[in-house]
């Protein structure tokens, strides 16, 4: 197991930020397979934060060099955004590994149901409208940033949505705009989770060197002519993998039994 162990965090990190640089969802990969590996929901919910953050970080660095990160925007996004990352990470320290496997499971079926509704919806949609950052637009930021500060998961995907359908960018720059605010968002419940000791630094930083490709990878891809038919395809497949990690999850007792 020591030597299947080290080499899947560092694929499943590459994955990580490759998924939620390209499309969205890279914890619906990584959180279940640190759950997985017999981590605590809680330590496992936290450990994730570290390539997530790299991984973001280093796909918004990229998208910086190519010129498509709206720092101006960005500038109005952010505040609201960290706000909510903030009260979700401390809503998170307050669960039990029982409540916050249960949010996983909730986050998963949520991200399904929009995945074949608003998600293809904000991918088919050609964009004609100039950008704009709303005021009711800054609500949802503040509403996603706190779902990124308590579980991470599928944050990606409605911050997708919040870019493409509410605040009218095209994918290259809403992908850009995603990947710094999940870095900002994800910095601060670091910082309270490992002040509670609940992070596990090496399987962190082992995914975090995998992330960190995954993300600039991510970054390159993003131009391409087929990238929405990409994002689609891999949000269908991590989404369907998820959901039978969660059936074989829940089907235990009852293998259990036979």
């Amino acid at each position: 197991m020591e030597m299947v162990y080290w080499p899947l965090l560092a694929v499943v990190g590459l994955a990580c930020g490759f998924l939620n640089t390209l499309a969205s969802s890279g914890s619906a990969v990584s959180l279940p397979v640190l759950v997985m590996l017999n981590i605590p929901e809680v330590v496992a919910n936290a450990t994730n934060r570290l390539p997530v953050l790299l991984g973001s970080g280093m796909a918004a660095w990229s998208f910086n060099r190519k010129g498509e990160l709206d720092w101006r925007a960005a500038a109005r996004i952010v505040p609201p955004a960290l706000v909510g990352s903030v009260l979700g990470a401390l809503a998170a320290e307050r669960l039990g590994n029982r409540a916050m496997g249960l949010a996983i499971t909730g986050a998963v079926m949520i991200a399904l149901l929009l995945l074949f509704t608003k998600v293809k919806q904000a991918l088919s949609k050609i964009q004609s409208d100039p950008p704009e950052v709303s005021l009711g637009a800054l609500g949802l930021f503040f509403a996603v940033g706190f779902w990124l500060g308590f579980i991470v998961l599928d944050g990606a995907t409605y911050l997708l949505l919040v870019l493409m359908l509410a605040c009218h960018y095209a994918l290259p720059q809403a992908n850009a705009l995603k990947s710094l605010l999940i870095a900002v968002t994800t910095l601060v419940p670091i910082l309270m989770f490992s002040g509670a000791g609940e992070m596990l630094w090496a399987e962190g930083a082992v995914m975090s060197a995998g992330s960190i490709a995954g993300g600039h990878l991510g970054a390159r891809l993003s131009g391409h002519v087929k990238a929405k038919e990409w994002v689609f395809r891999l949000l269908v497949a991590v989404i369907l993998l998820e959901l039978a990690h969660l059936l074989w999850h829940y089907t235990a007792p009852l293998r259990a039994e036979l």
